[in-house]
């Protein structure tokens, strides 16, 4: 598998966090979509930096949401 961030897999991240509705971690996302950790973690990155998601800390831990509308 590429190590590169398409589109498709950046679709396909937010299409994952409409169906779930919920925060989750990048490790939550990977494991949900059999995906690579690392290559998780910067589309994730990418999508953060864009606006698409953010972060946000919960309860000492990190996690990533769609924004608020």
């Amino acid at each position: 598998m590429s190590d590169e961030v398409t589109e498709e897999l950046k679709n396909q991240i937010i299409e994952f966090f409409k169906k779930k509705g919920k925060m989750m971690t990048h490790r939550d996302v990977a494991s949900g979509l059999g995906l690579d950790h690392k290559l998780v973690k910067k589309a994730l990155t990418e999508l953060v930096n864009a606006g698409t998601l953010e972060f946000t800390s919960f309860g000492g831990a990190t996690f990533i949401k769609l924004p608020d509308a």
